[in-house]
């Protein structure tokens, strides 16, 4: 019984040297819907170094797209027009480089006659999309040393980054296509930071739990041996 409950006791006393496990923090921010071709910067906190040891800084960009797009065929043929409403969003670091893109695109296909006669973007050889939206994605997961640097201080702080949407809407199809396109776009980033936590040093308290556990199998041990 005496045994065990030394065991117990160091047991419990070393607990506090457990290895620590990986945790995260994260920061968000967005730009609301706006006319492409747009340009902001947005702000996210920095990794605190205090807290403990970089492992990796993830970059979620989700991008959306609304917006409309029109054609007419002047051609003398029936024809197959597709209309895409597409923006690039890309996120940079502060030098400008670019950390990562996304390009949410809505396509439609449209099969038209011969030119009507009429520039309308109706009738038989014309025609739109009404107002549509699409949504995009990607992230980066960067473990490179000079990006710890650039994401981390003592006591945490801020950094601006640049979002960027960059209208990319086309028609494809017949020779003679009269076509526009009134697009905006929105963006949202998150940026996490994947971290372990510095190992916690035991309370005067905890290394005397400690201290007494070893003693206390010590005496176990003894004792065991007497018998024997």
């Amino acid at each position: 019984m005496k045994k065990t409950f030394a065991a117990l006791a160091l047991a419990t006393a070393l607990i506090p040297f457990a290895s620590a496990q990986a945790e995260t923090i994260s920061f968000s921010d967005s730009q609301a819907m706006k006319s492409t071709n747009w340009s902001e910067t947005l702000s996210f906190g920095m990794f605190d170094t205090t807290l403990g040891t970089l492992n990796s800084i993830r970059f979620d960009l989700t991008g959306l797209i609304q917006g409309s797009g029109r054609a007419e065929s002047e051609d003398s043929a029936p024809t197959t027009v597709t209309l895409q409403l597409g923006s690039d969003l890309t996120l940079t670091r502060p030098d400008g480089s670019v950390l990562v893109i996304t390009n949410p695109v809505f396509s439609r296909e449209f099969q038209f006659t011969a030119h009507d006669g009429s520039v309308d973007f109706g009738g038989t050889s014309g025609g739109t999309t009404g107002t549509v939206n699409a949504n995009g994605s990607d992230f980066f997961l960067s473990s490179s040393s000079a990006d710890f640097a650039l994401f981390s201080a003592l006591g945490g702080g801020d950094i601006s980054l640049g979002l960027a949407a960059l209208g990319t809407s086309t028609a494809i199809g017949a020779g003679n296509i009269i076509y526009g396109f009134n697009t905006a776009a929105a963006g949202n980033v998150t940026v996490t930071y994947d971290y372990t936590p510095f190992a916690e040093v035991p309370e005067p308290a905890s290394m005397a739990l400690i201290v007494g556990g070893l003693g206390l199998l010590g005496l176990s041990r003894r004792r065991i041996g007497n018998k024997a």
